[in-house]
């Protein structure tokens, strides 16, 4: 018997393209649009999991108007999957549609089996496969329903894929950045081996090998069973494929496996490499470019001992969903390769180019020294061999030094303008007091009712806005957009509303931490979430005091009006804050200091390192 499609609530959420929280707050809000619209309720649980009715969400949906997706109806069909679908037998049938364009849920049995037999009758692609599975008339019109509700079959393969069978499996694969790279990879060897006429043998992973094969001209694939289902999904996806090729880029992803099954196919691609073949291998960090020891280091050596290991690239953390504190690397293997050195890189500290990665590929699988190269340098395998690091951590290319010392030089003088000044100390003249019986505390709060203190908010304030030229400064407590300015005109014209801020005014934040400062010069605007406190007449306190006792003394996690301040007289606070206004210019002089010293210092490191600058120990003043 036909049963009604259901989903999710991660179902509901990927229809409506949300994120799953959005749909359970829909749950417990029933009003939408001034009306009383309460969401669908659940229709039967496996498993412990809610089904609602298929047809009652997409109705819900376009009645509340909730959600991003004007195409709800017609992307539905899509994520209902039947409860008894495996992976496998959409695949196939999904091929099956492909191929013969029929609807398959007006056929019985027999005449499903007639049709395998009349598309593929030398039982290369699924015959057999469609003998073998179970397909009720269920499974049959969701096959159906996802070709309709899909922009081609490829796109249908995309959808069901992203859907609920691959959440059940717990699948957390790679990110689109590792994909890329591979993709980058995949393109430099096949250019290398002649272009056109190279064939993928594509992973595993089915993700990964439909983004390859949109690259090559044709896939290889074997008479085997894995070779059978690279067909079908090759049916799908419109690619070409062939039994045999005098070229091929062979990809494979160990990424997830045991370091013994890691390098038994590492090892098997190596073997199975000829001439005129290239071969990417993906996995570990830990296996591919660390050092090993025992029986592990000695299969890499075995492996490695080749010598047609032309690459090895170590990635930065983040690229494998499923262990997103894991590093990941890649091999770059060449059939008929034999040279005792290679090129390594370690890109895990910065953001690198695709464009300059693969050039770096490609002079490595040409072995040439005619270029520069951007992130690769130069490895002797023999200290892989004898226990080392394929790619030891942080390995840069070797840079060309500069030619000119001008830029070196420049800095080192504008850097020493500052550090050659004498640094005046800063003391304060104090003597004992009579004292007090009770210390007098008052809260932020307490000065706000009274009318001592005003609290203004900052602005939402785009700072891409901003204009270098410009006279409007803004601030934040936390010195997050020190130099940016605005044009005075834009300023009046896209925050007409926004507090301008007067002098002594103090930019303070509440959290993550308190933080404040004191604007002496006022006319700025003030970036949200950072705020201001202006103080007025008959304060006990002064602006200088407040920022001090709210980077100092304001406890964490705190609201701001529950900050307390002491309550001195009006002479007390005056000397109070001018003196608190010398220990800031002090510290801003000796942080100015500390730059200049930093500047200098690192200047110094890149000029002499370059060859650019020379020291003269002689003239050059030590401190104090």
């Amino acid at each position: 018997m036909e049963q009604q499609p259901t989903l999710t609530l991660p179902d509901v959420a990927l229809l409506a393209r949300v994120s799953r929280p959005v749909v359970s707050m829909w749950r417990r809000r029933p009003r939408a649009r001034g009306q009383f619209i309460p969401f669908p309720s659940a229709v039967a649980t496996v498993g412990g999991v809610e089904r609602f009715d298929r047809d009652e969400i997409v109705a819900w949906l376009e009645q509340t108007g909730r959600g991003n997706n004007p195409e709800a109806r017609q992307d539905a069909p899509a994520l209902s999957i039947p409860e008894s679908a495996d992976a496998d037998d959409v695949v196939t049938l999904l091929c099956l549609h492909a191929m013969s364009g029929t609807e398959l849920a007006e056929l019985d049995t027999a005449e499903l089996h007639a049709l395998a037999e009349q598309i593929d009758p030398a039982d290369e692609i699924l015959q057999r496969e469609v003998y073998q599975l179970r397909a009720d008339i269920d499974l049959l019109g969701y096959v159906d329903d996802l070709a309709g509700a899909s922009y081609g079959v490829s796109d249908a393969l995309a959808r069901f894929e992203s859907g609920r069978l691959q959440r059940q499996a717990g699948e957390r694969g790679l990110s689109e950045g590792v994909v890329e790279l591979l993709c980058t990879a995949g393109d430099a060897a096949r250019v290398h081996l002649g272009g056109e006429s190279v064939a993928l043998v594509p992973p595993s992973n089915h993700r990964l090998a439909s983004r390859l094969a949109e690259r090559f001209p044709a896939i290889l694939a074997g008479p085997a069973v894995s070779g059978r289902e690279l067909r079908r999904r090759a049916v799908i996806g419109g690619f070409e494929v062939i039994g045999e090729a005098r070229s091929t880029v062979r990809v494979v992803s160990v990424v997830g496996e045991s370091e013994t099954i890691a390098l038994d196919a590492l090892d098997d691609l190596v073997v199975s490499l000829r001439p005129t073949d290239i071969g990417i291998a993906l996995g570990s960090a830990a296996v591919l470019c660390d050092e090993m020891t025992g029986g592990g280091e000695q299969r890499r050596a075995q492996t490695l001992r080749a010598g047609n290991l032309a690459m090895a690239i170590r990635l930065p953390r983040g690229l494998w969903k499923a262990a997103h504190r894991q590093s990941l690397a890649v091999w770059i293997v060449q059939g008929g390769r034999s040279t005792r050195s290679l090129r390594m890189a370690d890109v895990t500290s910065e953001s690198f180019d695709l464009t300059d990665l693969a050039s770096d590929i490609s002079a490595a699988l040409k072995l040439t020294e005619a270029r520069a190269y951007r992130y690769a340098r130069a490895g002797e395998l023999a200290s892989v061999l004898a226990g080392g690091p394929v790619v030891p951590r942080g390995v840069r290319a070797v840079q060309l030094g500069s030619t000119s010392s001008t830029s070196h030089l420049d800095q080192i003088h504008t850097a020493t303008l500052t550090t050659s000044e004498p640094l005046p100390g800063y003391d304060v003249t104090a003597a004992p007091a009579p004292g007090q019986v009770l210390l007098k505390q008052r809260s932020l709060g307490e000065l706000v009712s009274a009318g001592h203190l005003a609290m203004k908010r900052g602005s939402r304030i785009d700072v891409t806005e901003q204009d270098r030229d410009g006279t409007v400064r803004l601030l934040t407590a936390d010195a997050s957009v020190e130099d940016a300015r605005l044009d005075p005109l834009d300023a009046v014209q896209l925050y007409p509303r926004a507090t301008r801020t007067e002098p002594g005014d103090v930019i303070f934040l509440q959290r993550p931490r308190p933080l404040a400062r004191v604007d002496l010069e006022g006319g700025a605007l003030v970036a949200s979430p950072s705020r201001i406190l202006r103080l007025r007449p008959g304060a006990t306190i002064g602006p200088q005091a407040l920022a001090a006792i709210i980077n100092l003394l304001a406890p964490p996690g705190t609201d701001w009006q529950t900050w307390s301040v002491p309550d001195l007289h009006a002479g007390e606070a005056e000397a109070l804050d001018a003196t608190l206004a010398g220990a800031a210019q002090y510290l801003a002089n000796l942080r100015r200091h500390m730059q200049a010293t930093h500047d200098l210092t690192t200047s110094l490191i890149r000029g002499v390192a370059s060859g650019a600058v020379s020291i003269d120990p002689i003239n050059t003043k030590e401190a104090g």
